[in-house]
């Protein structure tokens, strides 16, 4: 089934000469090929029990806002009251469904049965089906599946009030009580514009046997952010409630979700999906929402490249409804389960958010204008115009000058006026004012008009969102922690605290060597990895998912924090050294990090000889430092980078040594990740096994972690309590205040 009937007559085009037998006529296949939306409407009879959803009534930017409100309060009324007439509607409403559900399913099963050999019998065919979705039965339970989905697409407004079904109405058309034409015609107006698919009612003989037996497909992939635009905000608010808990995800996840529903237990599913399926809201909304509900995962590839010409990575999973008892298969290998994370991770669930990292993390400045940001003469001018200039000029560092830059400097400046008023900006500091209302002021008068639109269209001369208690947390710290959010590298480097630092950054409030250890371990490496989301092959780093869930170690002694001080100031010293010497950045630096066929060569060996011997990326960094004045030669530059490589060694078995967990090998080497791209996946890392080891304890001692401070949080307030404790009446007053 597919929603563009285009798409639906091509795969009957294609059966007919795939399947055509010579000498017969082409097939009747309208019973099995069907146009709709495959995540809007119902799966099973069972959910039109549950009559009108408040949901449908949420606020709308066409809605009226007095019609709307009249309409949500008056089904909120009906649905409180419902269950007191309980056992009338089961009685008389459902078992009217039950049993128009049979009657079809009965005529369905006994359509699939007729002959088609001849033109006559194919013809006799098409006008039995015709005449079946014509039937009474069949058109009752349309038109309620309809009305009840149809219900969040109505705009709630004056003219449409007639149309507009409560949960009393709806109930009433359930039990026999006709309902107005005009709740009938616009829910049928709604399903024919937006294709509602109703699955029990398209496939009853299906359904009648408990769903399909399997399901195969490439569902569509189009991002959570993307899906209002496409769609509209009552499409995504529609799936919000009806795959809950899911809430804005990846479009895919819903297919997911509804698939799944839809085939019998003992039966599968088998999807192609873009690999953010693993991700997080993806992730929690789809595969860990399926697992809760009984299904396995058996089969996964987490990550490969399309094979198509799109630039996009995709995961491959196949899903059986029910306990899976035999092997699992993960990338190929043989494992004895899968978890929703598509690894199979011994130690499952989710990680809590930490107390004790708390407000450490932070997004950078969203400046939103391009006139805000000035090359580094333009600044220089401006000060030289007016010393004053100088409080509201800053560079500016974004994630591209942190990887690529040997020395991480900003590339430019940036005006930032803060969060003050109009008036003093305009006054003091003319000249940068009048830049931003010349190049800035135009371009935020073109925003949308939805509340972040108005509120930087009205504060215009401000950046989109300047985080002031971000540069609030560090303005005691000379330097902070911070790495590009989107990189392949995830590497960690300081910074001098005197710049506007980009949104495209994550920023620590850290200052230490010792933390710089533990960011730039194989420990965090790997975690980064596990609980992030990817943009392409990239990783995004997310502060919630990423970093406020990382357990560090707990209550480390002095010679614990005097070792990893020790090593993360001479790592970075020698990786600083190395960069600057090489004139390359981070990015480039952890290419030849991870780079396997990096080797000492002559000098007078030929270019091409070179790439075949030793690869591309060994050819780049011979072909940079023979064409780049002032750099170190090619040999010095292995030997660095292969001393980096024993320094990150010797910090990840100190990071070790500060968990305690001395009994697991590392094992650092080369060795191939199935969290990459099939194409690059080569790291010097620590091994598999250590991994799968290292993520299982971080994980539960994260939980463990988590379990001691909200106990911790729970005796708090009970001692609150018993020092100041309250009365009712003062409670009262509180909680009416």
């Amino acid at each position: 089934m597919d929603k563009n009937p285009l798409a639906v007559d091509l795969c009957k085009v294609a059966l007919w000469l795939e399947a055509h037998n010579p000498g017969e006529p082409l097939n009747f296949l309208d019973h099995h090929i069907k146009c709709g939306d495959a995540i809007v409407g119902l799966a099973h009879k069972e959910e039109l029990e549950k009559g009108i959803p408040d949901e449908a009534f949420k606020k709308m930017p066409d809605d009226d806002k007095n019609i709307r409100a009249q309409f949500a309060k008056q089904n909120r009324k009906q649905r409180a009251t419902a269950c007191k007439r309980e056992f009338f509607y089961r009685h008389s409403q459902f078992s009217r469904v039950e049993q128009s559900f049979a009657d079809v399913s009965q005529i369905f099963s006994s359509f699939n049965a007729l002959p088609e050999t001849s033109i006559n019998q194919i013809q006799e065919k098409r006008t039995t089906y015709q005449t079946m979705i014509s039937g009474e039965n069949w058109r009752l339970l349309k038109s309620l599946c309809d009305i009840q989905t149809a219900q969040f697409f109505i705009p709630k407004t004056l003219e449409n009030s007639g149309a507009i079904v409560t949960d009393d109405m709806f109930r009433q058309y359930m039990s026999g009580i006709r309902i107005s034409a005009d709740g009938l015609s616009a829910a049928a107006g709604m399903a024919r514009k937006n294709r509602f698919f109703h699955w029990f009612l398209e496939f009853p003989e299906v359904f009648a046997k408990g769903g399909f037996d399997c399901i195969l497909g490439n569902p569509p992939f189009l991002g959570g952010q993307k899906l209002s635009g496409m769609f509209g905000q009552r499409f995504l608010e529609y799936v919000k409630y009806a795959y809950a808990p899911a809430g804005s995800c990846d479009l895919v996840t819903y297919f997911f979700r509804r698939i799944f529903t839809i085939i019998r237990p003992g039966g599968f599913q088998a999807l192609i999906s873009t690999n953010t399926i693993a991700q997080g809201a993806a992730r929690e909304g789809g595969l860990a929402v399926i697992l809760s509900q009984g299904g396995a995962i058996h089969f996964a590839v987490r990550s490969m490249k399309w094979p198509g010409l799109a630039a996009v990575e995709v995961s491959l999973v196949g899903i059986y409804r029910g306990k899976w008892n035999g092997l699992c298969n993960l990338n190929g290998k043989p494992v004895a389960q899968i978890t929703f994370y598509l690894d199979d991770a011994e130690i499952t669930g989710n990680p809590y958010p930490l107390i004790q990292n708390a407000d450490k993390s932070f997004q950078g400045s969203i400046v939103l204008g391009k006139g805000f940001v000035l090359e580094p003469h333009e600044a220089m001018n401006l000060i030289e115009k007016n010393p004053k200039n100088k409080d509201v000029l800053f560079p500016y560092l974004n994630g591209e000058d942190l990887n690529t830059s040997p020395d991480q400097s900003p590339s430019r400046w940036v005006i930032n006026f803060f969060d003050w008023p109009e008036e003093k900006c305009r006054e003091e500091y003319r000249d940068c004012f009048e830049i931003v209302e010349w190049l800035v002021k135009p371009e935020r008068q073109l925003l949308k008009n939805n509340p972040d639109g108005i509120r930087r269209k009205k504060n215009w001369w401000l950046y989109g969102r300047n985080p002031i208690s971000l540069y609030r947390t560090i303005e005691p710290l000379e330097r902070v922690l911070l790495i590009a959010q989107v990189s392949k590298t995830v590497a960690v480097d300081f910074t001098i605290n005197d710049k506007v630092l980009d949104a495209k950054l994550v920023v620590f409030s850290l200052d230490r060597y010792k933390d710089f250890s533990i960011l730039q371990s194989s420990f965090h490496y790997n975690w980064a990895w596990k609980y992030c989301t990817t943009m392409k092959a990239d990783l995004s780093y997310t502060p919630t998912a990423i970093f406020q869930t990382l357990p560090f170690p707990q209550n480390p002694s002095w010679e614990t924090e005097f070792a990893l001080e020790r090593i993360g100031a001479t790592y970075h010293e020698n990786r600083r050294r190395l960069m600057r010497n090489a004139q390359i950045g981070l990015t480039k630096t952890y290419n030849q990090f991870h780079n396997p066929r990096l080797f000492a060569i002559d000098d007078d060996l030929p270019e091409k000889e070179i790439e075949k011997q030793f690869g591309k990326e060994t050819l780049y960094l011979w072909n940079h430092l023979h064409r780049t004045l002032g750099t170190c030669n090619f040999n010095q530059a292995v030997a660095d980078i292969a001393h980096l490589r024993r320094l990150h060694q010797e910090m990840d078995e100190t990071v070790l040594n500060a968990y305690g967990w001395t009994d697991i090998c590392l094992a650092h080497d080369f060795y191939e990740v199935d969290y990459l791209p099939e194409n690059d996946r080569i790291r010097y890392t620590i091994s598999p096994t250590a991994r799968k080891e290292i993520l299982n304890r971080l994980l539960k001692l994260n939980h463990e972690i988590h379990k001691r401070e909200m106990q911790e949080g729970e005796a708090f307030e009970a001692e609150s309590q018993k020092i100041h404790p309250m009365d009712d009446e003062r409670q009262l007053s509180l909680f009416d205040n």
